[in-house]
């Protein structure tokens, strides 16, 4: 069986689009991703507990922002070497006009 060119093409494009690399999916993924934890904590204050996980990674636990009742907390999974893989929002509010949520105002997302 023959391929054309541009089926070659178009099925390596598509193929291309698989990757391990995480995809931000969100403004605190866009944000802090790929990102050194150090900043993170740095620009945020520390985190409040700590787990280690497969690889050598950790997932720690960020709680801040507090004004209204709850604070933002967020979840970082932090890779050997220092850097944020992913952030997802545990605990947050959404802004009842739309806008950015707490944790995305807090975490300097938006």
């Amino acid at each position: 069986m023959r391929f054309s060119p541009a089926i070659l093409s178009a099925l390596a494009v598509a193929l291309s689009a698989c990757t391990t690399a995480a995809v931000a999916s969100n403004p605190l993924q866009e944000r802090w991703n790929g990102k050194s934890a150090g900043s993170f904590f740095a620009a945020n204050g520390p985190q409040v507990s700590d787990t280690a996980g497969p690889g050598g990674s950790t997932l720690y636990t960020w709680r801040g922002g507090y004004g209204r009742g709850r604070p933002c907390v967020v979840e970082l999974k932090v890779a050997k070497d220092y850097t944020i893989t992913s952030i997802r929002a545990v605990s947050d509010r959404t802004d009842p006009k739309g806008g950015p949520s707490h944790c995305e105002k807090t975490l300097d997302a938006v």
